[in-house]
Formats: C-alpha cells, sequence, structure tokens
C-alpha cells in the first residue's frame, strides 16, 4: 500500500513539471510581434517561407527561411506586394536571427541586418 501511494505521489509531481519550449516549436505557425508599434503585422511561417503581412497598410512581404541550427535562421527578402517602390532594393537582403528566449506562448530574438542589429519579442498567434 506505502509503495502504491508513493509512486502515485511521484507520477503526480512529474506530471505537473511544465513541458519546456524548444527552438524548433517556433519553426511553423503564426506569429505576430510583441511591441505595440508592430501589432498590425501578422508572420505566417512554414519551414522554407515566411509571410509578413500589414494589416493596415496591405504591405506583404515574402522571404525564404534557411535554417542554419534549431535556434538559427537566415530571412531573405524573395518579393513585396502592395509595397512602395522604395521596398524593391530589399530584395535579396538577409536578415540574420537567433532565437535566444523562449516562453510558453513566446520567443525572443536577436535579429541582425546589414542596416540594425536589434532584439526583438515575438509571441504565437493561436488558430
Amino acid at each position: 500500500m506505502k509503495a502504491s501511494i508513493y509512486l502515485f505521489t511521484i507520477f503526480l509531481l512529474i506530471s505537473c513539471v511544465p513541458e519546456k519550449s524548444t527552438c524548433s516549436d517556433f519553426h511553423v505557425g503564426k506569429f505576430a510581434y510583441a511591441d505595440p508599434d508592430y501589432a498590425q503585422i501578422e508572420i505566417t511561417r512554414t519551414e522554407k517561407t515566411q509571410i509578413e503581412v500589414n494589416s493596415k497598410s496591405k504591405v506583404e512581404a515574402y522571404t525564404s527561411i534557411e535554417w542554419k541550427s534549431d535556434c538559427k535562421y537566415v530571412l531573405t527578402y524573395e518579393k513585396f506586394k502592395n509595397a512602395p517602390e522604395e521596398f524593391q532594393s530589399m530584395i535579396g537582403q538577409k536578415i540574420h536571427a537567433e532565437i535566444i528566449e523562449m516562453g510558453k506562448d513566446k520567443f525572443t530574438c536577436q535579429v541582425k541586418s546589414k542596416n540594425s542589429n536589434e532584439v526583438m519579442d515575438f509571441k504565437v498567434i493561436k488558430d
């Protein structure tokens, strides 16, 4: 009897441990910028592509994704829709990103391009 109570207690404790997020949890899905200044942008990501859509301006940015490791990836701008002409000069430019922190429904990336180096927070959009 003591053994079964002991085993039940161990099982209960193990089952209460929250599952840790991994970088691969954020490879595919729908995301949004946590910064309210970018709240109108929704990101849809597959293993090989990412599309960012601005619901206010209707600008769409299409990028390819190359995963360098589980947490590091490179985005390359492929095309823009509904964008001003000056956006076209960004085609071919690369953004190097690394997921540096993870939570249940959020992650933080170190993002580097030729013009910037910043830390950005993202949140998961539930369907």
